[in-house]
């Protein structure tokens, strides 16, 4: 019983966490892009029905590395 319960638990905290991350990532990907390209791409909405869809996982990858390379990249260098 406790181990159904366990896994419950896990499956639940896996599907909200992929959904925030997928959309944290995706919005701020999105967002980026939209300021480099001056608003000419991505011509994908910010609300997307799936954002790891091949058409737009390309969005959420550039959000990881927004969200998550760059920082981590500075802190390396400046206290590396």
């Amino acid at each position: 019983m406790f181990e159904l319960l366990l896994r419950g638990l896990f499956v639940l905290a896996e599907v909200v966490l992929e959904l925030v991350f997928s959309y944290l990532f995706y919005a701020s990907g999105w967002l980026v892009l939209r300021l480099l390209t001056l608003g000419h791409y991505p011509r994908l909405p910010l609300r997307v029905a799936d954002p790891l869809d091949p058409r737009s996982s390309w969005v959420s990858a550039f959000g990881i590395f927004c969200v998550v390379g760059l920082p981590l990249a500075f802190l390396v260098f400046s206290y590396g």
